[in-house]
């Protein structure tokens, strides 16, 4: 996550490879190797391609450059710690309403993959909703969510997707994947 705030506030710049490892991990040995994985990583995260890519840019030998338009979005004074009660009570609402949003955001993601037969992204989908499902104690709904879905997949393919949402699964289940 690092790496992209870092792009992110170089947007539309070439940042060399040695630069994003001098400010990320700063006096940490560091591979350059590594950082393709995590480059790649945030490709697969972003739902993006080194060859068509839409967010990051791989300029050869050089290093990259984020290409997605960025918005700095300023901390609202509302995100304040409560002081109050009352405020605490507004701020819970307020955070139950966003909870309901991006639930609904990730059901109509999940629907719009199914009919698309985007598999992957209807498994990133369900696996988001699914932890979001179990923080809020709904354990078996968000097994019954993401079980028929991890199903579909071979047992020979562990993508970080993949394995992702078994591991959420296996904690799910109490330790047995059906």
């Amino acid at each position: 996550m690092e790496v992209l705030v870092y792009l992110a506030g170089r947007a539309d710049k070439l940042v060399s490879k040695q630069d994003l490892i001098d400010h990320v991990w700063q006096a940490e040995v560091f591979a350059h190797g590594s950082l393709t994985g995590i480059i790649a990583q945030l490709r697969n995260a972003l739902c993006d391609d080194s060859k068509y890519s839409k967010y990051i840019e791989t300029i050869h030998t050089k290093g990259y450059r984020l290409i997605a338009d960025v918005v700095t979005v300023p901390k609202s004074p509302d995100l304040r710690e409560p002081r109050t009660a009352g405020d605490r009570v507004t701020s819970l609402v307020e955070e139950s309403k966003g909870m309901a949003q991006a639930e609904d955001g990730l059901l109509h993601t999940i629907e719009v993959a199914k009919a698309q037969g985007t598999t992957y992204t209807e498994l990133r989908a369900a696996t988001r909703l699914a932890h979001l499902w179990s923080n809020q104690n709904r354990i078996d709904e968000a097994r019954a969510l993401l079980q028929p879905i991890v199903a579909r997949f071979s047992k020979d393919i562990d993508t970080l997707p993949l394995l992702e949402a078994k591991a959420l699964l296996w904690d799910l289940t109490g330790g047995s994947i059906k």
